[in-house]
């Protein structure tokens, strides 16, 4: 599973971007993740150009 941070959520809309560990920005849906926390690391996987299974790493 790939690794990265969470850069940025917006709340009313429920989506955010995670960007990997080479700089690739990624959407991603907040109903889909453990987090929504902007800076949190998380492993997720990737579903053609969207980020799903999101999970926090501790």
């Amino acid at each position: 599973m790939p690794q990265g941070t969470i850069v940025l959520f917006n709340k009313s809309d429920c989506v955010g971007i995670i960007a990997d560990e080479h700089g690739e920005r990624l959407p991603f849906s907040g109903m889909e993740t453990q987090t929504t926390d902007v800076g949190q690391q998380v492993v997720f996987d990737v579903h053609g150009a969207k980020a799903t299974n999101v999970m926090a790493l501790r």
